[in-house]
C-alpha cells in the first residue's frame, strides 16, 4: 500500500514538474522570439525614392515618405504607406519595398495633367479629374470644356482630334462640346472650327485635305472654318474686302475636298 502511495506522490511530482518545465521552455521561446522580432524589427533610417519628376521635389517627396513611417522592418504596413502616398496631387502611381536591414525603397509614377477641365481643374490622359494647384506651366494646357459626356469621352476625342491637325500644325487651344452634343475647336493662331455633332473624324480629314492644297497660305486672314457641310467647307474672313475676293477661290476649294 505505501509503495502505491509512493509511486502516485512521485508521478504526480514528476507530472507538475514537466508542466513546469514546458511552461519555462514556452515562456522562454516567447521571450526569444521577441528578442528575435525586436532585433530584426530595426528602425527603418534609409529611404531611397525614385522615378521622373517633373512638378514634385525628390527630397520633399523622401521626407513625405518618412513621415508616414510607422514601424520598423517587419512592422512597417507598406499597403498604409501605399495608400497614403498615392492622396498626393500629383502622385499617379507607387510602388514600395523594404531591403534588409533598414532600407524601404519607394518608386513613383508622377501624375500627368495634359488638358485643363474648364477653368477649375485638370484631366490625365486617362480623363480623370485632378486637383491640383495653379502655376504658370499649367496655364499654358488646352482647355476641355463640355456640357454633354464625360471627362472620359472629352480626353478621347481631344486626342483624337489633336493627333488628325498634325498635318495642318494647328496646334489645338480648347476643345468644346455643348448641351446638344456639337463639338467646337479652337486652335492657336485663333482659327475657329465648328464641327457639328456627327462625323468628326471624316471632317476633319476633308478639312486637312482643302487647308494642305492652298488654305493655310491664308492662315493669318481667317477667323472661322465651318466644316459642318457634307461636301465642303466655309470660311469666315477676318476682313470683309479679303472674303469678297476670295469667295470664288473658296467655293472651288470646297468642291474640290468632297
Amino acid at each position: 500500500m505505501k509503495r502505491q502511495q509512493q509511486n502516485r506522490f512521485l508521478l504526480g511530482a514528476g507530472e507538475k514538474l514537466l508542466r513546469i518545465l514546458i511552461a519555462t521552455v514556452f515562456a522562454a521561446s516567447l521571450y526569444g522570439i521577441g528578442f528575435i522580432y525586436k532585433q530584426i524589427d530595426a528602425p527603418l533610417t534609409r529611404v531611397v525614392v525614385g522615378g521622373d519628376f517633373i512638378n514634385l521635389e525628390e527630397q520633399d517627396l523622401a521626407s513625405l515618405v518618412k513621415a508616414e513611417i510607422d514601424g520598423g522592418f517587419l512592422s512597417m504596413n507598406l499597403n498604409n504607406l501605399r495608400e497614403q502616398l498615392q492622396q498626393h496631387p500629383w502622385i499617379h502611381e507607387v510602388s514600395v519595398r523594404k531591403e534588409w536591414p533598414s532600407t524601404l525603397k519607394v518608386e513613383v509614377v508622377e501624375e500627368v495633367p495634359i488638358a485643363r477641365w474648364g477653368h477649375k481643374g485638370f484631366l490625365n490622359r486617362l480623363g480623370e479629374r485632378l486637383e491640383l494647384p495653379e502655376n504658370s506651366t499649367l496655364k499654358s494646357l488646352p482647355v476641355i470644356e463640355s456640357e454633354f459626356g464625360t471627362s472620359q469621352d472629352m480626353i478621347k476625342q481631344y486626342q483624337i482630334v489633336s493627333e488628325l491637325l498634325v498635318p495642318t500644325r494647328l496646334k489645338l487651344a480648347e476643345l468644346q462640346r455643348d448641351s446638344v452634343g456639337a463639338w467646337q475647336v479652337n486652335t492657336v493662331p485663333g482659327i475657329k472650327l465648328v464641327l457639328g455633332r456627327e462625323q468628326i473624324v471624316e471632317k476633319i480629314r476633308r478639312f486637312v485635305i482643302v487647308w494642305r492644297s492652298g488654305l493655310e497660305l491664308q492662315m493669318d486672314n481667317i477667323s472661322l472654318i465651318d466644316l459642318r457641310y457634307p461636301n465642303g467647307i466655309a470660311v469666315s474672313w477676318k476682313d470683309g474686302d479679303l472674303a469678297r475676293s476670295q469667295s470664288s477661290e473658296v467655293m472651288k476649294a470646297n468642291y474640290s475636298a468632297a
